[in-house]
């Protein structure tokens, strides 16, 4: 329906196919180059223009009907708007000047800019009809929204090993990753980085025709010297609770979670998840708003079609996750990757409103998205070094009381983040778009501090991009 030009090579592959592409009987492969040049404005920046420019080269292919892979390799240097170079650079490794969001560890370009090379991959085989192996090197995102409270695609790629089984009406995934803490208190004297471990259990049921459930668990634990890779963790069926108990109830950091999505019709889908960190059910019942009751949920709704719009996506969605969610009182183990959180990317301690418009028209597009949140940050300052339970990546047991913990206690921030992007698609094979966008931000801490000042800019972007991944530039 996308088909446009002419039959001759250079328009062919200009708008419609791959640039390499084979097919035979028992194999077939494409390769394609990767671009994402950018160049904007930032209102609030003391330097002249925000840029991006990566070139690289996708890869994919199948080998007979079981076998297939994927590859990605970029390499990039770019500055960004002013508070996102600030962000990147307050979780910064030991030796690097940042950590790009999703990206990777990145080095110094020049004066003010970023180098951050990224690689993904991944194989994938498929021994029987129901079953599928996957080894590589990416991302995961598991849930119906645009956020998700499980696993998300906010962080760094990283090693994992992935089983898919289908059955019935069960699909059930195994994930194992292979993580990093790279603050400093966890580099070793030979100045490596703490190595993490993440194992999950995701099973979804399609219960009727219009609704499905999940039911999610995971588990995070350190290398040490007394322990690597727990071998307890990779039974794909065993609870991750019992494992905890018996090998100590500290040596991990377990999140359960349940998820639904219901089809009203054939237009509109709700969704929602629930996690819980912790829980004890006489801290429930006694009311007190204890510490320990650790958990967060997620409602939405995804309307196609909107006002009977061809093409028109609307959705609306609202997240909340309590203090001191995905952190623990061994700060190693927390629910983190190369200092980014891998559940939502703003922690915990925070609520949150997500409004999102799409719509496109043969190649043209147009998306409009807003985000409106609230949350609550520490001070750290000389007289109030609490963690009020926002940063997953401090110590639980800092915390200010055990009772009365509220939603946005500590430095109350309110955020307003919105997104206007339109665009044309130049080839739909490798998803090649032309853009221009404008940002506004408003981040408003009720007290300023080394880490949390007030900004209010607006961001204008214009570029060409293979849109293979996700940008995050809501903080």
């Amino acid at each position: 329906a996308l088909k446009k030009g002419k039959e001759t090579l250079v328009s062919r592959k200009l708008w419609n196919e791959h640039l390499v592409r084979y097919q035979s009987k028992d194999y077939w492969f494409t390769i394609d180059p990767i671009f994402d040049f950018q160049v904007g404005k930032d209102t609030d920046a003391d330097f002249s223009s925000t840029y991006n420019n990566t070139r690289g080269i996708f890869i994919q292919g199948g080998l007979g009907k079981k076998f297939s892979f994927y590859t990605s390799v970029f390499e990039s240097q770019g500055r960004f708007a002013q508070y996102y170079n600030q962000y990147a650079e307050s979780i910064a490794a030991e030796d690097s000047p940042a950590i790009i969001p999703g990206r990777g560890i990145a080095k110094r370009f020049k004066e003010d800019s970023y180098d951050y090379p990224v690689a993904e991959a991944y194989l994938s085989y498929s021994p029987l009809d129901f079953l599928n192996v996957q080894f590589g090197h990416g991302k995961k995102f598991i849930g119906d929204g645009y956020r998700s409270l499980f696993i998300s695609d906010v962080a760094s790629p990283s090693p994992f090993f992935k089983i898919n089984t289908k059955f019935w009406k069960i699909k059930y995934t195994n994930t194992w990753m292979w993580l990093k803490d790279v603050r400093p208190e966890t580099i070793d004297e030979n100045g490596a980085y703490l190595s993490k471990y993440m194992a999950t259990h995701y099973l979804s049921w399609n219960a009727t025709k219009r609704l499905n459930i999940g039911f999610f668990e995971s588990v995070i634990w350190a290398k040490t010297d007394n322990r690597g890779f727990d071998v307890n963790y990779l039974n794909p069926i065993i609870f991750y609770r019992a494992i905890e108990f018996e090998t100590g109830q500290d040596s991990g950091n377990a999140v359960l979670g349940l998820s639904s999505k219901y089809k009203v019709n054939d237009n509109i889908n709700a969704y929602g998840q629930f996690i819980i960190d912790e829980f004890a059910s006489s801290d429930v019942s006694a009311g007190n708003k204890s510490w320990r009751n650790k958990f967060g949920y997620q409602i939405g709704l995804e309307y196609y079609n909107a006002f009977k719009m061809k093409n028109l996506l609307l959705q609306a969605e609202y997240n909340r996750v309590r203090p001191y969610t995905y952190s623990h009182g061994s700060t190693e183990i927390n629910y983190g990757h190369n200092n980014q959180s891998m559940a939502h990317l703003w922690g915990a301690n925070f609520s949150e409103f997500v409004l999102i418009g799409r719509y496109h028209f043969k190649r043209w597009f147009a998306n409009a998205k807003m985000v409106v949140g609230s949350r609550g940050l520490d001070f750290n300052n000389a007289t109030d070094t609490f963690s009020y339970g926002g940063d997953i990546f401090r110590d639980y047991n800092d915390r200010p009381s055990d009772n009365g913990i509220t939603v946005g206690q500590g430095n109350k921030t309110t955020t307003f983040y919105s997104n206007l992007q339109a665009g044309y698609l130049i080839n739909p094979a490798t998803n090649l778009k032309l853009f221009a966008d404008v940002s506004v931000r408003n981040f408003n801490p009720e007290a300023e501090t080394t880490t949390a000042f007030k900004n209010n800019t607006v961001w204008f972007n214009i570029g060409l991009r293979t849109d293979l991944f996700n940008w995050y530039f809501d903080l």
